[in-house]
């Protein structure tokens, strides 16, 4: 493909990137039907700021394609993927998912972008770009949807990005661009609000990861170090601004008012909120380096948990939910990704020692914060106790699942259960929930 159908908005930072997509580029005709973006950004109806890595037009559809470069033999527990390399097993969310993600967002960009003009935009799809020929793959066969190898050398365990995805034509005819709109894209590329690749983004004095850590319809999570102090990274939290950013800059305020109140060492503390053209932006310091999602840790380290430790978990996230009940608030979404761990490691033990004792903390207060003020209704706090034995279900992994997902409603069931006041019932499941799990 020519320069003039090849178009870098950004130029690369890292040699490894462009080296891993050289390949796709060498691999796509030159034959004027088809197109392709490399390292931008645009701006989603959010308001969200999103990093596209590579976007390719032509006969066989939209396609955004998610690169990863990473190194090492690649599996999965469930959704989350786990890498084992040199340094030992990190967990991430999919790649997959994350290029879902932001495919979705650009096809409502640019369906917005041509109405009135008589042109049909077909859904992007979005699919990672496992760079790495060396490193084996064993997900399994749902997390191996919309994950493609390189072309060569081929990878046998994964489809080729070129001959299997670029190079096909639409299955669909919904999903065959036009030859208007393919004529048309470049424009609208400038329309939707495409812009360079900002490698380093700052909030304030604080410089954000390349990439969010976390992604979702709502937030964006990034890493972030201090540019003038030697300080603890933080975590920052980037919000959509949706249709108003008005309005969402208020709830965003109240979220960050509830955090300020809620002061319990189950339920995580918020340090700042600011401003970010992105949107608005709550940080959050935490006296350790290391910080993992409770459904990292449980990919990574479940095998390896006590009874006794999955009794102590449930304990902590059931006295961090009964504390905010006290005080007339509900989550509202509790689940493994709403909660957060750091390590406690004893003097000599290695940090991996200390994953297998991890401080827990709720977080992602926003549903509590959007519910405003006034008692949790009924429904609300039946969520939450569903939510808590949804999470001691996830940290027995599976063992007693069945009559752990049960006991809220067999509880509900109890007339002397049912007029307990909210947090007593959060008290009272948590301690069952532990029992349970002391037997794991």
């Amino acid at each position: 493909m020519r320069d003039d159908r090849w178009t870098t908005v950004t130029p690369w930072f890292f040699s490894d990137e462009p080296a891993a997509l050289d390949p796709i580029r060498r691999f796509l005709p030159d034959d004027g039907l088809h197109r392709a973006w490399a390292n931008f950004s645009f701006v989603a109806e959010s308001g969200h700021l999103h990093n596209v890595d590579l976007l390719v037009a032509g006969p066989g559809g939209l396609h955004l394609i998610e690169l990863d470069l990473s190194q090492g033999q690649l599996r999965n527990a469930d959704d989350v993927w786990l890498r084992t390399g040199s340094v030992g097993t990190t967990a991430s969310d999919s790649t997959r998912r994350t290029a879902e993600i932001k495919a979705r967002h650009l096809t409502a960009v640019l369906r917005r972008a041509t109405v009135g003009k008589f042109l049909t935009v077909p859904a992007v799809r979005g699919s990672a770009f496992l760079a790495d020929p060396h490193s084996p793959v064993d997900l399994s066969e749902p997390q191996t949807q919309g994950v493609f190898g390189p072309d060569e050398p081929a990878r046998t365990s994964l489809p080729r990005v070129t001959r299997d995805l670029l190079g096909q034509p639409a299955g669909d005819r919904a999903d065959r661009p036009g030859r208007r709109l393919l004529r048309a894209l470049p424009k609208m590329l400038d329309c939707i609000g495409q812009q360079p690749f900002e490698y380093w983004p700052r909030v304030g004095t604080w410089q954000l990861t390349t990439k969010p850590v976390s992604l979702t319809d709502q937030w964006q999570d990034f890493v972030a170090w201090s540019t003038v102090l030697d300080k603890v990274p933080c975590r920052v939290r980037v919000y959509a601004p949706g249709k108003s950013r008005t309005r969402t800059d208020e709830a965003v305020l109240r979220e960050y008012l509830l955090l300020r109140d809620l002061d319990h060492p189950g339920i995580v503390s918020v340090d700042t909120l600011d401003q970010y053209p992105a949107g608005p932006v709550l940080m959050f310091h935490f006296s350790k380096r290391y910080l993992l999602r409770l459904d990292h840790i449980l990919a990574l380290y479940g095998a390896r948990l006590t009874p006794a430790t999955r009794a102590g978990m449930i304990r902590q996230v059931g006295a961090g939910l009964e504390y905010a009940h006290s005080r007339q608030v509900s989550h509202g979404a509790l689940t493994t990704r709403a909660v957060i761990g750091v390590p406690r490691t004893a003097q000599g033990e290695k940090l991996g020692d200390g994953w297998l004792d991890p401080w827990l903390q709720i977080s992602d207060w926003h549903h509590a914060a959007a519910a405003g003020a006034g008692a949790p209704t009924a429904a609300a706090v039946n969520r939450d106790l569903r939510g808590l034995a949804g999470i001691a279900r996830e940290i027995c992994a599976g063992a007693l699942g069945a009559g752990l997902a049960e006991l809220p409603d067999r509880l509900a069931a109890d007339p002397d259960f049912a007029r307990l006041p909210p947090a007593q019932q959060v008290r009272q499941l948590s301690l069952r929930l532990a029992a349970a799990a002391a037997l794991c």
